[in-house]
């Protein structure tokens, strides 16, 4: 199940020791796990994956909902900016828009399991969830929609 990884492989991801990634973890820094289990959290490997491609390359993630603009941190409240819809989208650099009519969308989808879903990009759906944007709620329905494996073979997670 190379899909799922716990502190020992989060660790190799990151470069971390063990010690940094629970430490981390528990200050609320990474993605939220998928499940916490006697011996420690459990994440989808996708999830550590993209939290390690945003620290590198610095991209700042933004929602816009109505005329207010949030910067969304993982597992963290949204944190209010003085940036209008349209300054945000002025500004140069590395960063991502979610806007609120999008993921309503995305979350009507998945409630009425409109068979669109079995198209969404786990990771994306995982994004969404870890940055506050998309309710546990919806995100666990996602998850009971699909099996494991077909989020491993959508993914390419599963070796030949």
């Amino acid at each position: 199940m190379d899909f799922l990884v716990g502190v020992k492989e989060v660790g190799e991801i990151l470069g971390w020791d063990r010690r940094k990634v629970s430490t981390y973890q528990l200050r609320g820094v990474l993605p939220k796990p998928v499940v916490h289990l006697y011996s420690g959290p459990i994440w989808f490997r996708k999830q550590i994956e993209f939290y390690k491609a945003g620290k590198d390359f610095g991209v700042r993630t933004y929602y816009i909902k109505g005329e207010m603009v949030y910067e969304c941190t993982y597992n963290q409240p949204f944190k209010d900016t003085s940036y209008s819809p349209k300054d945000i989208k002025e500004q140069t650099g590395n960063y991502i828009l979610y806007y609120e009519k999008d993921v309503q969308q995305v979350k009507n989808a998945i409630l009425e399991k409109k068979p669109i879903v079995q198209f969404l990009s786990f990771g994306s759906i995982s994004i969404l969830h870890d940055l506050g944007i998309l309710e546990t709620v919806v995100f666990q329905d996602y998850i009971q929609q699909y099996s494991f494996e077909d989020i491993e073979s959508k993914e390419g997670w599963v070796k030949e």
